[in-house]
């Protein structure tokens, strides 16, 4: 179970959206309990994180590689006034690396873009749910999409029945069968 707070984070006060069939992205946010900014590049291998630590004072740099992160999540913030925020982001397990990928406050701009973003690295599509648990909609094997398995070659059909280089060779007939018929000979009394 990946678990993410349901608040609204922090770079989620601003529309806006990152297409995912254009690279590089670079997007800068401020963070809410720390002073300075989050800059974030966003390439097809994954993304870098720099930022400035607040105590010393020295940069930080994180380098994330697609793998790293669980899935494109989806979630959507009720203000209880009717209106809706809608997000996507790159979902880590540590709320902090969460990369902002859309903000937007219409539904039906989220589809293709969240479709779009886990194509583009290969990472399942996640649903944050009320509770705050990160969810995919589809079912995976850890990496790898979860589904019937197709037929690797053009003979496959045949592997239950003869290997492939005997396809091409005719069975043949016998000929003349021979019947042996006997009596038994054991005594069973």
């Amino acid at each position: 179970m990946m678990t993410n707070t349901v608040m609204k984070p922090a770079w989620a006060g601003a529309t806006l959206r990152l297409d995912p069939s254009r690279f590089p992205h670079q997007i800068t946010y401020a963070l809410r309990e720390a002073a300075g900014d989050v800059t974030i590049t966003i390439d097809e291998r994954g993304a870098i994180l720099r930022k400035v630590l607040p105590s010393s004072g020295l940069p930080l740099s994180f380098a994330l590689p697609a793998r790293a992160f669980k899935g494109v999540a989806a979630r959507a913030i009720d203000h209880g006034d009717g209106e809706v925020t809608v997000t996507l982001e790159l979902h880590h397990d540590d709320p902090d690396l969460c990369i902002p990928l859309l903000v937007a406050h219409d539904l039906c701009d989220i589809a293709a873009d969240w479709r779009g973003w886990a194509d583009a690295f290969r990472i399942p599509m996640l649903m944050v749910e009320a509770d705050g648990v990160a969810r995919p909609l589809e079912e995976h094997l850890g990496d790898v999409k979860a589904r019937a398995t197709q037929p690797r070659r053009r003979h496959s059909y045949f592997a239950q029945r003869r290997p492939r280089f005997l396809v091409r060779r005719s069975t043949g007939s016998l000929g003349v069968a021979m019947k042996i018929s006997g009596k038994e000979i054991i005594a069973r009394n």
